[in-house]
């Protein structure tokens, strides 16, 4: 790796004028090095490690995302593309972030991050006083030269490392941060991007950086980052319902984080909240389930953790332990310890919590969405939508064509829902499941229990 120091204009356009094409990694406030005194740049999960529920679940949200506004299918969505979203808006990844902007990389290099925990005192819409934990993100500008690393592609690929150009992500309206970012995704070996792939390290007068980037039109963090109100996905990531969180010590106020936590860079103080956003407090329709006619009272209850619906797949899976369900209690409910958030339903403050499953007269089995309405922190229904139709074999179950099957397009929304049953199997079959009462089942790991 080549350092070169740039002291004006002249310089940084001598250098530009061959490295048009040029990958960078994103521009620091600071250069940071190894044991070894090489370049050390790792990936967010070699910093901060994974956790896997939070991955799983983001890892859904960003695959819904994609597929609901491009309509690519959701279990085919490349992990370079899925991981974009993780890396982009707040989560981690096993990829290293990269731009072809050297606008972009510039301003990074003049500008620092900083975070900090904001706590909200709000009204719900009855006047009740909550607590919302925010995390309140910024970039300040700093007066010390910055550093911009120019990446060698075909060294990258002769570590065989996968790329993603995310500018090939194409959308039909609105601008996604990676859009703005112009970014690319490059694989970690190791957990970092191998030393010998940076064959520049420039480090650039400060005045220099700002007067390029705002040359090409980057004055402010939204121009980097844009808003809520242009960039779909980050809507929508803000509209998964927040959470109430739990301690030892009972709060006199309820205090709630979102349901994803992620930075914000454009978070507007509400007073006074209304049926959004919904606030959802640990609420279980098996504990719930309502006056005699209730088509919930006598049926068995399966209380499972959100991961059951995020850490799903489209593979064929053993259903042994759940025929068995079906054949003894004819019918059944699987109720998640989360809502689930799904992209194209066009109801307000409609979430699924789970599946009913339901021997039919004709001997096939119906797998239906629970679903709840939950503006702001009440719990205004519960019900159950129409699902899709199987017929009961070994090894597995199959799809029929049905009378009595949901009539949408939406086949994602009956698929994940199947998939829920994977996980309830594993749990019978590993004895993860204890028994509160005679109708009321709870697996190991659910929250809010």
């Amino acid at each position: 790796m080549q350092t070169l120091r740039v002291t004006n204009s002249q310089e940084l356009e001598d250098f530009l004028r061959g490295s048009e094409e040029a990958w960078l990694f994103r521009g620091q406030t600071r250069h940071y090095t190894d044991d070894k005194g090489e370049v050390s740049i790792p990936t967010s999960f070699q910093r901060y490690g994974c956790i896997p529920p939070v991955m799983f679940a983001w890892t859904h949200y960003s695959r819904a995302l994609i597929r609901a506004f491009s309509g690519m299918n959701y279990h085919e969505v490349d992990l370079g593309t899925s991981q974009a979203i993780l890396q982009h808006y707040g989560w981690r990844s096993f990829f290293v972030d990269l731009t072809q902007s050297f606008s972009v990389a510039g301003w990074f290099a003049a500008n620092q991050y900083s975070e900090s925990q904001g706590i909200e005192m709000c009204e719900n819409f009855e006047e009740d006083p909550v607590l919302l934990v925010v995390r309140n993100a910024s970039y300040q500008e700093v007066v010390e030269s910055g550093n911009i690393y120019v990446i060698d592609r075909a060294r990258l690929e002769s570590h065989g490392l996968s790329i993603h150009d995310l500018t090939d992500f194409q959308i039909q309206e609105g601008t996604l941060r990676f859009d703005s970012q112009k970014a690319c995704l490059v694989e970690g070996k190791n957990g970092r991007l191998p030393a010998d792939t940076v064959i520049y390290h420039l480090v650039i007068d400060h005045n220099v950086l700002v007067d390029y980037y705002t040359q090409s039109g980057i004055s402010s963090v939204e121009d980097v980052f844009p808003k809520r109100e242009h960039d779909f996905v980050l809507k929508a990531l803000l509209d998964i319902p927040w959470e109430l969180i739990q301690t030892k010590e009972q709060f006199p106020i309820p205090m709630y984080r979102r349901g994803l936590e992620l930075p914000e860079y454009d978070y507007k103080f509400v007073k006074h909240l209304g049926s959004y956003p919904t606030l959802f407090s640990g609420f279980w329709v098996a504990d719930n389930r309502g006056e005699k006619t209730s088509p919930f009272v006598g049926l068995p209850f399966f209380r499972l953790p959100k991961i059951a619906y995020f850490a799903n797949t489209n593979d064929d899976f053993e259903i042994g332990h759940v025929t068995a369900l079906v054949n003894r209690y004819e019918k059944f409910v699987v109720e998640l310890d989360g809502l689930i958030n799904v992209p194209e339903v066009a109801v307000e403050s409609e979430f699924e919590k789970g599946i009913y499953v339901e021997r039919l007269s004709d001997g096939n089995v119906a797998v239906s969405g629970l679903v709840v309405h939950h503006p702001g922190h009440v719990v205004s229904g519960v019900g159950v939508k129409t699902g899709w139709v199987y017929k009961m074999g070994q090894p597995g179950w199959s799809k029929l064509d049905h009378p009595e099957q949901c009539p949408c397009n939406n086949d994602l929304r009956h698929i994940l829902q199947f998939a829920i049953l994977r996980h309830l199997n594993e749990a019978l079959k590993h004895e993860k499941m204890s028994q509160r009462s005679a109708l009321d089942f709870v697996h190991n790991e659910v929250e809010y229990a």
